[in-house]
């Protein structure tokens, strides 16, 4: 299955890892002033889009360019997920997605959401993080990494059906709702990937590297 890469204006803490996870056959998108990453890693992307109001440098010839009004609905980031997903890419990975502004990374996560719930696998990828969302029947593996933890969040009011496995701490058939976070800072087992599954609802999450 062919990737989108989409780039974003957020933070990346490490190019090299950035590409690192590059494939020689995935579709770059940049939202906005990712195309700034794109410019320092010699990476000429497929699509640039956004409404240009934190970015306003060269961008190189051979690049589609998509352009819209400041005023709008969505995000850069929203406009680069729809556009992926209207080309066919239904494996998303997002990258300058966090850091900087709060209410741009939540409104990144939610973009996430968006994209599952539209029937795309999609992940923000960062050095230390890595997000994704699962929906309605859906399950996954959360890659083990030394290191790191995991969270498992319901976005919507509430979700049924829930189970996590190969953890430290586990649920089976459980309820989680939106309102209190059991699922916050669970551990991988050494060794081995967790598996997160839900049956009804929307859930978040988040593995991330720390104590």
């Amino acid at each position: 299955m062919r990737r989108c890469v989409i780039f974003g204006g957020g933070e990346i803490t490490d190019l090299r890892y950035t590409e690192g996870i590059l494939q020689k056959e995935d579709y770059i998108i940049c939202a906005d002033r990712g195309y700034a990453y794109c410019s320092m890693m010699n990476l000429i992307p497929n699509l640039v889009l956004g409404d240009f109001d934190s970015y306003n440098g060269q961008i190189n010839p051979s690049c589609e360019i998509l352009s819209y009004p400041v005023e709008k609905d969505d995000t850069d980031t929203m406009l680069a997920v729809k556009e992926a997903i209207r080309r066919g890419y239904h494996e998303i990975i997002m990258v300058g997605m966090l850091g900087g502004r709060l209410d741009h990374t939540l409104a990144n996560i939610q973009t996430v959401v968006y994209a599952v719930q539209h029937g795309a696998s999609a992940w923000i990828m960062d050095k230390s993080c890595r997000i994704t969302a699962l929906h309605d029947g859906q399950s996954l593996g959360v890659g083990y990494e030394r290191g790191f933890h995991f969270s498992v969040f319901c976005h919507t009011d509430k979700a049924e059906g829930v189970f996590i496995q190969n953890a430290k701490y586990e649920l089976e058939d459980a309820q989680i709702t939106n309102g209190f976070p059991i699922g916050v800072s669970n551990s991988f087992l050494p060794g081995e990937d967790a598996v997160i599954s839900v049956k009804t609802g929307t859930l978040v999450i988040v593995a991330n590297q720390g104590e």
